[in-house]
């Protein structure tokens, strides 16, 4: 997947007129000392930086007006000679070209226009006259931008309220950290704790008041009624502020699905439509690891070649979609095919094949249950692997990033006709939707996102099997376990008294099963708390909210709790699995560009790799002396210490030295390339620069296959 510049084009923004402000300062600098050796090695550097998150993010024509220059600066370095004013004059109007492109940039929302720089061509031309020491000309546009400034500024006292107004606008947007939204949230958290509070004590005086006081209790109402509904539409505001239109990732994803499409040589026609839905930031974030793994899968195992289509009677050209519809506030997203649907034969064949030993339980499971094999690491279907999936890791990646945001995942296939794999995500974070029970006087909350069917059922309708009651439900047995089954600890509940009780039915992964409780409560939004320290190990539960009086109640963490259930499930196999579970690497990321650095740190983190970055090679030895890195990834040219003597340094100590290293670089020389070999690392050119790239390097390094 190619990198998205969208994702990273404010920091690229803010980054360049970093570069520009310090380029411009080496100018003034060179104009009073035009023979410092350390001003021309910094402006190189600065430039060969700038050069190289523009050239990561596809800027052409900054890159190619930064590489002329780049060439010019460095036949003056070579030559040792001075930097005349002429050429400091060519460094500035460049800058200021540059600056105008950045610019348009910024206004245009990642597009990299000409309309500023009308003669592009003769700017390059020009510099390259330059670098040629041939006669050039400086004159190509910055006087025009300094006369188009003076203009403004005569004509600024006639403006008109409006066109003086329209002049802020662009600069009416202000960025704000997430970090700051959520303490905003937990602030108004306990503001509704304090109204629910009160409501309450209002209900209580109510038992006090006089006939005559009638008109006071009813002036209460409707002031804590107005209340209410204010502080509901204040808090919907606050969340509103961490949304982000899911337009954002989808068309990207589409790009990315049709270049996996093609690799493959299959004929698929990609569905994604248009979509004015919002969800919240950081689980935006996270969606197109998860799509791309589902799609990935679609592709590869699901979509037949156009001659077994047209031989199964289908079209020749598959057909892959993804919806997306709000519910409330749950988000679902759809992805489905066409293909081949999921062999249920081939799953039991290689279940049984993995576990032996579980042979006859395996053999008994129903369809929905053998799904929950698809969702273990290193399970697959495929006896060869393919470039794409067939590794048995893609949808235990999108359980694992599921089971973080709250999310649930259901499937639906029907073999020769195609597969729907429905997600189900919560529009934010911030606040969560919950089903509040009773077992043994304490209460507790259920997400809402797990609960299938809420039920009152007599308990002579259980059916004892072998292991253990089942419910008839909808014509499909669902076993009934008791509350202790889900917290691991005795409570005396009062259902064993009853004859009816309450039961709620979960489900996860395709898997319900029903819990009894002594009584249902209410159904309520909320927002979720971390732990307190002192059950921070208490796996049952994965947050705890406050209910109207200020009481802390667990809430139930579904996912970890299924574990406890008898029979096979997903938890219980992976437990035997533990000692193939995967290796966390720890990797550095070494470059004095933030924006690049960020973009490495996120392809790498993509991967589950623990990052940690440094902005230069003192920085980066440092670090690697400090703790152990299992691979460094370094630029080259970077202050204080370079990329080469940061190896060079590595290789001298015997704790660091067999650590592999990448070099990302935009330096491409026949001698550049000899020195890295020398150094026994890898090299990877900005210019050829995709995420693939990086990461299939980093798991060769790493034997992360």
């Amino acid at each position: 997947m190619q990198i998205d510049k969208l994702n990273f084009i404010q920091d690229y923004i803010l980054e360049s007129y970093e570069y520009l402000d310090s380029l411009d300062d080496i100018c003034i600098q060179l104009t009073k000392d035009s023979s410092n050796e350390n001003l021309l090695k910094e402006l190189l550097r600065l430039l060969h930086s700038f050069k190289g998150s523009s050239r990561l993010l596809e800027f052409t024509q900054i890159e190619k007006i930064i590489h002329n220059l780049e060439t010019v600066f460095k036949n003056i370095q070579n030559e040792q000679d001075e930097v005349d004013l002429k050429t400091i004059q060519l460094l500035l109007n460049c800058c200021q070209a540059i600056r105008k492109t950045v610019e348009e940039i910024q206004d245009k929302n990642g597009e990299e226009g000409s309309q500023n720089i009308k003669n592009f061509d003769f700017i390059i031309e020009n510099i390259q006259k330059a670098a040629e020491k041939e006669d050039y000309s400086v004159d190509f546009g910055a006087r025009n931008i300094f006369e188009e400034i003076d203009a403004t500024q005569d004509s600024s006292a006639e403006m008109s309220e409006d066109e003086s107004q329209s002049l802020f606008r662009d600069q009416q947007t202000i960025k704000i950290p997430v970090s700051k939204i959520n303490t905003i949230l937990q602030s108004f958290d306990k503001l509704i704790m304090r109204q629910i509070g009160l409501k309450k004590q209002i209900e209580n005086l109510k038992g006090v008041f006089q006939d005559n006081d009638l008109h006071i209790s009813h002036e209460l109402d409707e002031n804590l009624a107005v209340i209410e509904q204010q502080s509901f539409n204040i808090q919907e505001k606050i969340i509103s502020l961490r949304m982000l239109p899911f337009d954002t990732i989808l068309q990207p994803i589409k790009r990315s699905i049709v270049s996996e499409a093609l690799k493959l040589e299959k004929n698929i026609d990609i569905d994604i439509p248009h979509s004015e839905i919002s969800i919240d930031k950081s689980i935006l974030e996270n969606l197109p690891k998860i799509l791309i793994h589902i799609v990935r899968n679609a592709i590869d195992h699901g979509i037949e070649t156009s001659e077994e289509r047209i031989k199964a009677g289908k079209e020749a050209q598959g057909r892959v979609s993804i919806r997306v519809a709000q519910v409330s506030n749950r988000i679902f997203i759809t992805v489905s095919d066409d293909g081949r649907g999921i062999n249920f034969g081939k799953i039991r064949e290689k279940a049984i094949k993995k576990y032996p030993d579980r042979e006859k339980e395996i053999e008994a499971m129903e369809k929905n249950e053998l799904l929950q094999f698809i969702f273990i690491s290193g399970f697959s279907t495929r006896d060869t692997q393919s470039e794409l999936s067939g590794r048995g890791i893609g949808m235990d990646v999108v359980r694992t990033e599921m089971d973080k945001l709250k999310g649930k995942i259901h499937i639906d296939s029907a073999e020769g006709i195609g597969t729907s794999i429905e997600l189900s995500l919560p529009s934010s974070l911030a606040t969560q939707d919950g089903l509040f029970i009773q077992v043994g006087g304490s209460k507790y909350l259920i997400l809402s996102h797990y609960i299938k069917e809420i039920i009152t059922v007599s308990k002579d309708s259980f059916m004892n099997l072998q292991n253990g009651p089942v419910i008839n439900l909808h014509n499909e047995l669902i076993p009934v376990y008791d509350f202790d089954s889900i917290t691991g600890k005795v409570t005396e509940s009062s259902y064993s008294k009853k004859m009816e009780v309450p039961i709620v039915v979960i489900e996860y992964l395709n898997r319900k099963i029903a819990i009894i409780t002594d009584e249902i409560l209410n159904y309520t939004t909320v927002v979720i708390k971390a732990l307190p320290p002192i059950l921070k190990n208490f796996k049952a539960l994965q947050g705890v909210v406050f209910d109207e009086n200020y009481s802390i109640i667990p809430v139930l963490n579904i996912p970890d709790s299924i574990q406890r259930f008898k029979g096979i499930n997903i938890y219980d196999i992976k437990n035997l699995e533990v000692r193939k579970q995967r290796k966390v690497y720890n990797v550095l990321i070494a470059d004095d560009s933030a924006t690049t650095r960020h973009i490495e740190q996120l392809i790498l983190e993509s991967e589950d790799y623990k990052v940690t970055t440094a902005c230069d090679g003192i920085e980066a030895l440092e670090k690697l002396k400090e703790q152990h890195y299992d691979l460094l990834v370094t630029d080259i040219q970077m202050p204080r210490m370079d990329g080469f003597i940061l190896v060079q340094n590595m290789r001298r100590i015997d704790s660091l030295k067999d650590i592999p290293v990448i070099i990302v670089s935009s330096v491409f020389e026949q001698d550049t390339l000899q020195i890295v070999k020398e150094l026994n690392a890898e090299y990877i050119v900005k210019s050829d620069f995709e995420r693939e790239n990086l990461i299939s390097k980093a798991k060769e390094l790493l034997h992360d296959q």
